[in-house]
């Protein structure tokens, strides 16, 4: 995929998606994109409807979230 892919609303359903289910089968790091020592900020969710999901941020994706 690529972002000149996406054109209108109509082309987001052939974007993959990641969901909880994916998330918890990968549990606790294995959906990070970067190595665990880039991980700046971790967000874990309680688990009370399952296993819980944990999801890593990194110093950029931080910095583009303050701006926003």
């Amino acid at each position: 995929m690529h972002p000149d892919d996406l054109r209108d609303l109509a082309d987001l359903g052939r974007f993959p998606c990641t969901d909880k289910a994916v998330l918890r089968d990968n549990y606790p790091f294995g959906m990070f994109a970067v190595p665990r020592e880039q991980i700046s900020w971790l967000h874990a969710s309680s688990g009370t409807t399952g296993r819980p999901t944990v999801v890593g941020y990194t110093r950029d994706d931080l910095q583009v979230w303050a701006a926003a």
